[in-house]
């Protein structure tokens, strides 16, 4: 075993500093910025790539077993870099129109009703509860623009529906066939409406009340088709509920519509995302209408659009809320479908591949995520257990004083630039235990995609009552049983006669290695487990104020902390007395009857006494006026972590 000198820390430790000293105060909203600290990680990484090749790889007879398998690992990690140097090609701009929606939303608001374009507010929906769609249609009837329409379009054909839309005063759609899905609902509704504009909105999705106003004044540019908002939810998403961690760490989707979207608008490469975007209906006919060959049919007629000088526009900010998959089956069933629509865009006639698109549009649409990001993580799994079960090492001529020099500081410098872009959206721990759970259904689909690109029918992510329960058996048990490999490799390893890896140096490295892969693996299985929904209706987050009259008499002035249809989470003030029950004054005139059923330090639990659908109709209005927030507040990283241990451990 080599004795470490202590000079091999240098990089690692630079890297560090600067990663700690310097990123902090530099300005991530700015180009010359980001362009400095990314180069700065990439000429770090070329350092690596070149040792890498030159050292461990080339020397190396790639007609033999073990000369074969350091050639695929090196060949993985070559295509994992390469993703990353497009993504921060990508991330090197960013975008913000707020400016822009202030003065486009000033103008509106001055304008007379007849002058505003006419919009139609398209919401789809197949086989959700009203637990769902009741919400979304009050919202979206409640906007505060004075000329649109609101269409519920019904592929699931229900009475009851139709009954709940005409009590509302809400226009109801559906069609003899559910064909072609979501595309096909929505270019039937295109086929019975005339409004330049409409609106995109998934069953579970409520728009804000300045939606309209916020978004349509965009239109004024000639080369805009689409204005996608991005997707914010109230519920914790499924990661984030089985492992404990309520909704106080970042949805895992903030990262892409808060960090990547921005970026890729700033190149007008955005893309429509389906769900809470508005569309001109002259653009979308250009290309006829909306394209039903991919599964993902969103970001295929923003490609069409592309080649006919069409944009999307990306528009950041919180105005339409909707509800993250509540069950790890609907999780699956969203990213398998979206997995598949990305791969089919390689197989398409005006996908990625057809002509008429820039070199940095295809990069940038190009599904390297897909092909490679997904694979890759699961690969890493692989990588030790192969060593500690076989002795065939990833790399050759290398000792740990060489890991340390040229690795650990390439690990370094690729997260630290993402933890400063991200804003604190991305956590590398949680990432990687995520992607892990992910991979173990994606990669068959990544096979079978590429193998047979169409032919799957379109899934609809079952939402509410829909959603169902229950363990992922097959992600969980493959991740049980890496786990088991990985442990029992560490074991054998332990023991002089039973060892695999005799090196020392060599049997330390794959240890690190195994035990990063090992809590991946604990965090993938722990999220596979379904602990489902403990309300029959999501809390909502928001920081509004209510007037409480309680049955004692009590007056306050006392701040919500988040409520549903069915109750709500109150912050009471110490100094006075909980009654038993009081009524809350709502602005606009209206009281609600609550009932105090839970007391946990300075909140309160509330629970809604409705008297009828007139109050329950008043009171999901009311929800979706009064703001509600889309931010969360993140735990601290001690908090995090115990969390996470309680989760293990209990």
């Amino acid at each position: 075993m080599t004795p470490l000198s202590g000079s091999e820390w240098a990089a690692a430790l630079l890297v560090t500093g600067l990663s700690i000293a310097v990123l902090p105060s530099m300005p991530r909203h700015r180009t010359w910025a980001r362009v400095l600290v990314l180069s700065v990680a990439l000429a770090i990484t070329v350092r690596y790539l070149d040792w890498r090749l030159m050292q461990t790889v080339r020397p190396v007879d790639p007609s033999t077993w073990a000369g074969l398998w350091i050639w695929t690992v090196f060949g993985f990690e070559v295509a994992a870099l390469i993703n990353c140097a497009v993504t921060y090609l990508m991330l090197t701009r960013t975008s913000d129109h707020s400016s822009e929606a202030d003065n486009h939303e000033r103008r509106l608001r001055r304008l007379p009703t007849a002058r505003l374009p006419r919009v139609d507010v398209f919401l789809c929906t197949y086989n959700e509860g009203i637990e769902v769609v009741e919400g979304p249609i009050l919202a979206a009837k409640g906007m505060d623009y004075p000329n649109f329409t609101v269409w519920v379009l019904d592929d699931g054909r229900r009475d009851w529906l139709r009954d709940f839309c005409e009590s509302h005063g809400v226009a109801y759609l559906t069609r003899p066939d559910n064909r072609h899905a979501k595309a096909g609902n929505i270019n039937h509704a295109l086929s019975k409406t005339d409004a330049e504009l409409f609106v995109v909105l998934d069953a579970d999705f409520a728009p804000r009340r300045d939606f309209l106003m916020r978004t349509v004044g965009f239109f004024d540019d000639p080369e805009i088709a689409i204005v996608q908002l991005p997707h914010h939810f109230l519920n914790a998403d499924i990661y984030e509920m089985n492992l404990g961690l309520g909704d106080q760490s970042p949805n895992e989707q903030r990262l892409f519509f808060d960090i990547v979207q921005p970026s890729r608008d700033a190149w007008n490469c955005g893309f429509c995302c389906g769900s809470a975007s508005i569309q001109r209906r002259s653009a979308l006919l250009e290309i006829g209408g909306i394209p039903t060959e991919s599964v993902t049919e969103d970001i295929l007629s923003s490609l069409m659009l592309l080649r006919k000088g069409y944009i999307t526009r990306f528009l950041n900010e919180p105005l339409a809320f909707g509800l993250s998959p509540e069950s790890v089956k609907g999780m699956f069933v969203q990213r398998q479908r979206w997995c598949r629509g990305g791969l089919q865009l390689l197989f398409l006639k005006d996908g990625v591949l057809g002509p008429g698109l820039s070199l940095i549009q295809r990069l940038f649409f190009f599904p390297i995520d897909w092909l490679v990001q997904t694979p890759v993580r699961l690969f890493a799994v692989f990588i030790p257990i192969v060593y500690l079960w076989t002795g065939l090492a990833p790399l050759a001529h290398a000792d740990l004083s060489d890991l340390i020099r040229y690795q650990l500081p390439v690990l370094i410098a690729l997260m630290g630039p993402m933890i400063w872009l991200s804003a604190g959206r991305y956590l590398p721990i949680l990432s990687t235990g995520f992607s892990l759970l992910l991979s173990f259904r994606l990669v068959p689909t990544i096979l079978s995609t590429l193998i047979k690109p169409f032919g799957t029918p379109f899934r609809v992510t079952p939402k509410g009552n829909g959603a169902g329960q229950g363990a992922d058996q097959f992600a969980r048990g493959s991740a049980l049983t890496l786990l088991l490999l990985t442990m029992l490799g560490l074991l054998i390893n332990s023991w002089p006669e039973t060892r695999v890896i005799v090196d020392p140096e060599h049997r330390a490295a794959a240890s690190v290695f195994s035990a990063v892969n090992a809590g991946a693996l604990i965090l993938a299985i722990l999220a596979g487990r379904d602990q489902g929904r403990r309300r029959s209706a999501e809390r909502y987050r928001t920081t509004a104020s209510v007037l409480c009259e309680g049955d004692d008499g009590t007056w306050c002035l006392a701040s919500l902390q988040n409520v549903s249809s069915t109750g709500a989470g109150l912050y009471w003030p110490p100094e006075l007395p909980i009654p038993r029950s009081m009524m809350l004054h709502l602005a606009g005139g209206g009281m609600l009857q609550a009932t105090v059923v839970r007391t946990d330090g300075e909140t309160i639990g509330l629970r809604f006494e409705l008297a009828d659908d007139r109050e329950r109709d008043d009171l999901l209005r009311w929800i979706y006026s009064i703001g509600l927030d889309a931010q969360r507040t993140p735990l601290s990283m001690p908090q995090m972590t115990r969390r996470l241990l309680a989760r293990c451990l209990g």
